[in-house]
């Protein structure tokens, strides 16, 4: 069994690198090509290069690297920016090239750095110093290295916690915002970290300790797992930028006013915009001729709703009124939910209730008494 296990995590681990490399070229192909599978696209080549250096980093290029001196593999450090980056870009914020981007990767040119550098001081002192403090300094990286994880963590948990309420100031059904690929990009990358954290500890108590093969497959196993989730995964709502307008840029916020609240009610009481399910913020703004940021300001300080509440609200009175109608007598709950916008019995069930007090089949039967 042993032998059997021996050479089959050779063949894992191959294959997620060539995984890694396979999902990157679909990714980057037809309708997937975009800036936020771009950069899942550099964040699994990142996994797929741990996976190569742990396989082959000993065996094959130790003699071309003599001179460095080994504190830790710092393309571990790779991995958390690239990560904060990728959730950055599939939750809509737009991630540019600049001098700032660069302190994220802060700890990974230290580590270079100073690998390069250490064999190279003269100091017999210093090189003696690294002799005696080695696994004090290996432990020290794997410090920055859990730290760092953890740190990243909760930077994509803070954004996608953010997300979570920006969603009710664009969407009028959440149906289709699948958020749930944040929580597993999560979960996988707190697995790797607890593996990191496993292995400082065990490196506290024992020297020697290094990740190796383990560590290998842990990586091959989040490669396999964001490469099969990452090309299932719809692209996550992204909300339109606005141009602001040249002399535009340093005129006062605009506010709520009164005839423009008239003329959204107006709008939605004659038009009835809420009934098409896939009503957005931009698309109700285009109707009403005002601009995204506009009618966002007029819905949550003018009426004093988010976007979400506002629509559904809409929806919950013209279910009422289906109910109340003759020639809807025979549909039932959910193909009245369906006609007044709602996607989905379970969200038209917990709004419905959370705006009446009452569920859906009380309400109704409340009417024939």
């Amino acid at each position: 069994m042993k032998a059997v296990l021996h050479s089959l995590l050779p063949v894992f681990l191959y294959g997620g690198i060539v995984q890694g490399i396979f999902t990157v070229l679909l990714l980057n192909t037809g309708a997937k090509k975009g800036r936020a599978n771009f950069f899942l696209s550099i964040l699994i080549l990142a996994l797929s290069f741990n996976i190569a250096h742990l396989l082959f980093a000993g065996a094959v290029i130790d003699h071309m690297s003599a001179r460095v001196y080994s504190m830790g593999d710092p393309t571990f450090l790779l991995i958390p920016p690239l990560l904060w980056f990728y959730v950055l870009e599939l939750t809509g914020k737009r991630v540019y090239r600049s001098f700032k981007l660069m302190f994220h990767f802060f700890p990974f040119l230290l580590v270079v750095v100073c690998s390069l550098t250490f064999h190279s001081m003269a100091s017999p002192d210093f090189t003696r110093f690294l002799t005696d403090y080695r696994n004090v300094i290996v432990i020290m990286f794997w410090v920055m290295v859990v730290i760092q994880y953890a740190t990243y963590q909760l930077l994509v948990h803070r954004r996608w916690i953010g997300y979570q309420r920006i969603i009710q100031q664009e969407v009028s059904n959440t149906e289709n915002v699948d958020i749930s690929w944040v929580r597993f990009l999560m979960a996988v990358f707190l697995l790797i970290n607890l593996f990191f954290l496993f292995n400082l500890v065990a490196m506290m108590h024992r020297d020697g300790i290094r990740p190796g093969i383990t560590g290998g497959v842990i990586f091959s196993m989040a490669v396999f797992a964001l490469g099969y989730k990452g090309l299932l995964q719809k692209e996550i709502f992204k909300k339109e930028t606005e141009k602001v307008p040249e002399g535009k840029i340093n005129q006062p916020a605009y506010q709520a006013d009164q005839a423009q609240i008239d003329q959204l009610l107006k709008h939605m009481t004659e038009k009835k915009p809420y009934l098409d399910p896939e009503l957005t913020l931009s698309s109700l703004a285009k109707e009403v001729s005002m601009s995204r940021s506009q009618l966002s300001v007029l819905i949550n300080e003018g009426i004093g709703d988010n976007f979400y509440d506002f629509v559904n609200k809409y929806r919950v009175e013209q279910v009422k009124k289906l109910m109340i109608d003759p020639a809807m007598k025979n549909y039932s709950m959910l193909g009245l939910a369906l006609e007044a916008g709602f996607k989905s019995k379970s969200t038209f069930n917990l709004i419905f209730k959370r705006f009446t007090g009452l569920t859906p089949t009380e309400y109704r039967k409340n009417l024939l008494f």
